[in-house]
């Protein structure tokens, strides 16, 4: 009885700076439990130390002339990949020893499944509110999305380099970091692909955000190009974060938001009491009650101090993000030409 070959793993990491980053990324990757090929595309570094350690790390480094964007690079790593499943991880991301033997085992259980992706552990490797807040959110969102996904992710993610090619790679419009995992695992859906969110197959995240960073981050470059693809895809996936759920407590946070000033024109008007204005708190009650498992992971991983600081920037979220959400759809009607 013959044995099935087992796949054969090609890692993709694109980087731009950042050495000491991508030292501690590509060190993990060679404490792996399992053999793989390792392809680092230099994104047009500026810190000679990146390059110097990627090449350290492996002889299969390029170099882009220009600084191109992670969707660019991706592409560029793959077309020298010789692997059967493509590996992509970013350079901020430190994986376990067993990450790349979990994507394997699990490709290899599942031969109808074309890619899969994982998480960022509960333990950021920065300290800092906006920062452990960040994290824990992406793993939260992560560890209760559905296990058919419907969506993709390249921070650590893998796929059969066939099927790879076969939908044309990552879209190499993206200049910059954005949605081009996303739109990948919208077309990998659309061609009826199987995409799996397996949670614990997880990495660490390096990145430290700050504040007025991650807004204009999830605004511009998540928010706004996201939602002109579900405008624009309707009923093909990559809605992970947009359950009915959450888009129930964008209502309510705007609703408390709303209240107050109204109700202070009814105190005028109408003579309603004073503590009519405090009703934008029973607003925010059920939003509390629906994120009440996110809030009780901040509580037990950084402790009630850090569960109270992150609260409001959770609800700050659902501010701008619905803000994004509006606008784009108002200004999405209003462009000339035909809509889709």
């Amino acid at each position: 009885m013959s044995s099935v070959p087992e796949l054969r793993l090609s890692v993709v990491v694109p980087f731009h700076d950042n050495p000491g980053q991508l030292e501690l990324c590509l060190a993990a990757l060679a404490a792996s439990s399992v053999e793989f090929e390792l392809i680092c595309v230099d994104d047009a570094s500026r810190d000679p130390r990146a390059s110097e350690a990627a090449q350290r790390a492996t002889r299969h480094c390029l170099r882009l002339e220009r600084n191109s964007g992670p969707a660019v690079a991706r592409n560029a790593g793959a077309k020298q990949a010789s692997g059967d499943v493509l590996v992509f991880v970013d350079s901020d991301c430190v994986v376990t020893p067993r990450t790349l033997e979990q994507m394997r085992a699990a490709l290899a259980a599942e031969p109808s499944a074309a890619a899969l992706f994982g998480s960022y552990d509960d333990s950021p490797a920065s300290p800092g509110l906006v920062t452990e807040y960040r994290n824990l959110l992406h793993h939260w969102t992560h560890h209760n999305g559905p296990r058919e996904a419907s969506t993709f992710w390249a921070g650590c993610g893998a796929i059969r380099k066939r099927v790879f090619e076969a939908v044309g790679g990552f879209d190499e419009r993206y200049r910059r970091p954005s949605i081009e995992d996303i739109e990948l695992g919208m077309r990998l859906r659309a061609a009826g692909h199987r995409i799996l969110l397996l949670p614990q197959i997880q990495c660490k995240h390096l990145k430290r955000w700050r504040l007025l960073d991650m807004i204009a981050v999830d605004v511009t470059k998540r928010a706004i190009p996201w939602t002109r693809l579900l405008i624009e895809r309707p009923n093909v996936g990559g809605d992970l974060n947009l359950e009915w759920k959450q888009k129930l407590c964008v209502v309510l946070v705007f609703a408390a938001l709303a209240w107050p000033p109204l109700a202070q024109v009814l105190m005028r008007t109408h003579g309603l009491s004073a503590w009519w204005c405090a009703a934008s708190l029973a607003l925010l009650a059920p939003v509390l009650w629906i994120n009440r498992g996110l809030y009780g992971l901040f509580a037990r991983r950084r402790g009630l101090a850090f569960m109270l600081g992150a609260i409001p920037l959770h609800l700050l979220y659902f501010v701008y993000g619905g803000v994004a959400f509006a606008w784009t759809h108002a200004t999405y009607r209003l462009r000339p030409g035909p809509k889709r």
